[in-house]
């Protein structure tokens, strides 16, 4: 593959848009747009600033300022700002910033500052500051610290330090620290539970385990109900309408051998039924009470939600399911997109 090394905005913008190849940027300030089609690399100290739909990959010590709907993927010392819906997928030791509608994946020992509506999703021993309503799932030995509206699933051994309104869900053997007016959801037993001020609990009856708690926080406790009455999904004619993330092609599991095409009209039927080899994997088709719990499962560019018409009598739950909102199913039909918020397109 052909590689052009540039150094000045003015190198750039005379590349010819047919260009097959690899474009090197190594100058400070240069700024990229949707024009250029080919794949774009920042090397060295470089400092690139990405707009539009552009699409960047920031390698040693680079710099990218991303914006609108750009996409970016940060390897060694890279350090990204991300705005409005931009994407990035952290690798080694990179630094993200996060604001808007950002979508960050963060890996190895990346470190993430999220703000705004932005969504991370944090793994190996990733680092992440959340602020304002910011959205964050934690895997491995994760670090979390939120703060304000901020959402946290902590799973593994990651561990959460909640402050102000966040909400956290702790499973595994995550750790979690609770302050001010954090709410804390737990389905089973956990490392380590800590909480101070006016933190409220909610946890099962039936589950008992030694934790934490100031006077002042609240401990709610509730009995397990069967998955359609504890999300409160009305049942019409014995069919339920639920729903499901997929991409802008309206694909799931894509370039897998389970790749599915979920058509608007069209009836899937699962073609090796077989709900007991577990809660996730192969062997039955997934869905949501709502179209944003959906985000927990899937968020690239581009997906979109849509609703689905299940009869009862192919629904599968589980008994102490890890992802309570989920539900699998037989057969569906496909019936329209909807919002976030199941509303119809």
């Amino acid at each position: 593959m052909k590689e052009i090394e540039v150094i000045t905005q003015t190198e750039l913008d005379d590349i010819d848009i047919n260009f097959d190849g690899v474009i090197k940027i190594l100058g400070i300030g240069i700024h990229v747009s949707l024009r250029y089609k080919y794949q774009v690399e920042a090397w060295g100290n470089s400092s690139v600033v990405a707009r539009d739909n552009s699409s960047v990959v920031a390698m040693d010590n680079s710099s990218v300022e991303a914006w609108e709907n750009s996409s970016v993927e940060a390897w060694g010392n890279s350090s990204v700002e991300a705005m409005n819906n931009s994407s990035v997928v952290a690798r080694g030791n990179s630094s993200v910033v996060a604001w808007g509608n950002s979508s960050v994946e963060a890996r190895d020992n990346s470190s993430v500052e999220a703000r705004d509506n932005s969504s991370v999703v944090a793994r190996d021993n990733s680092s992440v500051l959340a602020r304002d309503n910011s959205s964050v799932e934690a895997w491995g030995n994760s670090s979390v610290e939120a703060w304000g509206n901020s959402s946290v699933v902590a799973w593994g051994n990651s561990s959460v330090v909640a402050w102000g309104n966040s909400s956290v869900v702790a499973r595994g053997n995550s750790s979690v620290v609770a302050r001010g007016n954090v709410c804390v959801r737990i389905f089973a037993s956990i490392k380590k539970l800590s909480l101070f001020g006016f933190s409220v609990l909610f946890k099962p009856f039936e589950l008992n385990f030694n934790f934490e708690a100031e006077k002042t926080c609240l401990i709610q406790q509730y009995k397990k109900q069967k998955y359609l009455d504890r999300e409160g999904i009305e049942i019409n004619d014995n069919s339920v309408i639920l729903f499901k993330k997929i991409s802008k092609d309206n694909l799931t599991q894509e370039n897998t051998e389970n790749e599915t095409r979920w058509e608007i009209g069209a009836t899937l039927t699962h073609p090796k039924w077989n709900p007991l080899s577990g809660e996730c994997g192969e062997g039955k088709y997934h869905a949501c009470s709502r179209p944003y719990f959906c985000d927990e499962f899937r968020n690239q560019k581009g997906d979109k939600y849509i609703a689905i018409k299940v009869k009862i009598t192919d629904l599968y739950e589980w008994e102490n399911p890890s992802y309570p909102h989920k539900i699998a199913f037989r057969e569906g039909k496909v019936l329209y997109e909807v919002d976030r918020f199941g509303a119809q397109i």
